[in-house]
């Protein structure tokens, strides 16, 4: 298109590239909160769970969770150290009817795709006079990336990882350029990159060992640059000397922030236990679970994430080896889904795939225009045979029995509102004004059920007398025929709700599938 205007006509078509793709996601992120919403798949571990904690740091209460701890409210932080993942708080408590932590996913999904295409569009245009058939990969790649789209679809934050890797692989390439330039401003630059590292870190508790992982074949080819001119008698530059002591000092602050969470942060926390990041690599499920059983799989996958980056970073030797550091944590673990670098898991590895793209984009290295229809042929192919590229927003599929699940959603309403009416009972005692309403909620109920009580999982009914010791009244709400017949068995859940028989127990409403108790002491 216009190939004696080229540099003049491509922003155009970036941007148009950046609206379709905005307009497109937005479209498909509402289609498919709406599906997962109305078929009862929000459950609470995850979606509910991690929405709790959100909305307990905006609250002001910290990362307290009532889904990942053994203990009454405990912190989220001894499941996952991710302090970073306040970011998305925010959307969690101005956006009602718990949808805030899918517009924050979807939004960090978005603003991720472009920040990194953005970048390379940057990068691609410097002193050049035409477009760069490197750019014109990575411009594809980008926006049609499967392992970026599983995580903005996953519904988790660690999307943050890939979003805060931009800033901080963007700020140390700046710091890099400074370096070979040797301008005064360096000093500012190297704070900014050491804010952006702490960023980047604080999104999940691993990412530091991946870092270094990344970083170490780098560190060390760097090191050999040293060593070979020292042995030639040849000058070693300023520039090849401060690039060598950033690259240490990343990795000595990254290594001190690792001590802290896996030893110091336990201990201060008073659970003196070590964070067991290797144990849950080791982590055995039943073999049902398990799709990638062979190193021939595992291979295959590794060429699908080379491919997913456009190939071209086979050029880059040391960030090569660094990605495939990361890729053999991914190998040896027996997690199913952290094995196959399935749903949010391919977050260890993306923004080291997306951040060797770049580089791949500002080296010398050359492409014909052939290699660059075999790379977006072999990638369209790949992503086609994904099943769940893009995820279907309507299925065929029943996940609870359809008469059972029509039942529930009828009684739904009823059962809301039989908590509004409860909840103003006890507003209007002047007792009792401060206290705030407690409900004990079924795993697939929890995302129904009204947003303005406090929630807590059906099985924290053990801890009943505790979690209810400010309120006279704790409700539950469950549907003892609408659940998975092995995941959570009719038997489990009334074996649940029979742990509350100390308490006095009164159904104050019964529906066709919801029934909601009342436990008074």
């Amino acid at each position: 298109m216009a190939w004696l205007n080229q540099t003049k006509v491509l922003p155009y078509l970036v941007g148009v590239s950046v609206f379709c793709f905005l307009i497109t996601s937005s479209f498909h992120a509402y289609q498919l909160t709406q599906f997962f919403a109305n078929s009862f798949l929000f459950h609470d571990a995850d979606y509910i769970g991690i929405s709790d904690v959100l909305l307990s740091f905006a609250k002001g209460y910290g990362f307290q969770s009532h889904y990942y701890s053994e203990n009454v409210n405990g912190s989220y932080l001894n499941h996952h150290f991710a302090p970073g993942m306040g970011f998305l708080s925010p959307f969690v408590k101005w956006i009602p009817n718990r949808y805030g932590l899918a517009v924050g996913v979807f939004l960090s999904y978005q603003l991720t795709t472009i920040l990194w295409l953005t970048w390379a569009y940057f990068v691609s245009q410097k002193s050049k006079q035409s477009i760069d058939l490197k750019f014109l990969v990575i411009w594809v790649v980008l926006t049609n990336q499967l392992y970026l789209y599983r995580i903005g679809s996953s519904y988790h934050f660690e999307i943050l990882v890939v979003l805060l890797g931009c800033f901080f692989f963007y700020q140390w390439e700046k710091c890099k350029t400074l370096i070979v330039e040797g301008e005064n401003k360096f000093t500012k630059q190297l704070f900014l990159l050491g804010l952006f590292l702490i960023l980047f870190l604080m999104q999940k508790e691993d990412i530091g060992f991946y870092l270094c992982l990344f970083f170490l074949p780098v560190f060390l080819t760097s090191l050999y640059q040293v060593y070979r001119r020292n042995r030639e008698n040849r000058y070693v530059t300023g520039s090849i000397q401060l690039k060598v002591f950033s690259l240490f000092g990343i990795l000595l602050v990254t290594v001190l922030y690792l001590g802290f969470v896996f030893f110091l942060f336990p201990i201060l926390n008073g659970s003196h236990s070590i964070f067991g990041w290797s144990h849950v690599l080791r982590q055995e499920y039943h073999s049902s679970f398990k799709q990638v059983t062979g190193i021939s799989q595992s291979i295959q996958i590794y060429l699908e994430l080379l491919m997913s980056m456009g190939l071209g970073i086979v050029q880059l030797v040391p960030e090569l080896l660094g990605i495939s550091l990361i890729y053999l944590t991914h190998v040896i673990s027996t997690r199913p889904w952290h094995h196959e670098v399935y749903s949010y898991y391919s977050y260890s590895l993306l923004p080291f795939l997306l951040y060797s793209g770049i580089l791949w984009l500002k080296s010398k290295k050359q492409i014909s225009l052939p290699i660059v229809y075999l790379i977006l042929a072999c990638l369209f192919w790949k992503n086609s045979m994904d099943q769940n590229f893009p995820l279907e927003a309507k299925t065929n599929t029943n996940w609870y029995d359809p008469k059972v699940q029509s039942e529930v959603i009828e009684d739904l309403p009823h059962a809301n509102g039989i908590l509004l009416t409860e909840a103003g009972k006890v507003s209007s005692n002047i007792t009792n004004q401060s206290k705030e309403q407690i409900v004990f909620s079924q795993y697939n109920l929890s995302f129904s059920i009204n947003d303005k009580v406090i929630l807590y999982p059906l099985e924290q009914l053990q801890n009943g007398n505790q979690i209810c010791n400010e309120s006279n009244i704790c409700y539950v709400v469950l549907a003892p025929e609408f659940t998975d017949t092995i995941l959570w068995p009719k038997k489990r859940i009334l074996d649940t709700i029979d742990v509350s028989k100390t308490w006095n127990q009164q159904k104050i409403w019964q529906g066709k599938q919801i029934e909601v108790w009342a436990l008074s002491k």
